[in-house]
């Protein structure tokens, strides 16, 4: 399951279903603005053969794009939303 997490000091992890990419997040008011690294060419060696599916590479790649993409952010209850050509809902971790 994909994550986002983000230091107070806006350096940020993407947790994708593959693969992981560091970033820089500037948050203000409901603005947002990411600037992620490069999307690695190859899912870590510690994932178990056949967990990066074509479909979840695939994923990455859209799901990254779109990350992009977000100029805003609001919460929605515990939940935050990021917005943009299509809006992304980040949970909060239940463990």
């Amino acid at each position: 399951m994909p994550g986002l997490n983000v230091e107070p000091n806006g350096n940020a992890r993407i947790d994708l279903w593959c693969r992981t990419v560091t970033a820089r997040i500037e948050i203000s008011d409901a603005a947002i603005k990411v600037e992620a690294g490069s999307l690695p060419e190859n899912p870590p060696e510690m994932q178990s053969a056949g967990q990066c599916t074509p479909e979840r590479i695939q994923a990455d790649e859209e799901l990254f794009a779109t990350l992009a993409q977000v100029t805003a952010w609001r919460r929605e209850g515990e939940n935050i939303v990021l917005e943009g050509p299509k809006p992304l809902r980040f949970y909060q971790s239940s463990h």
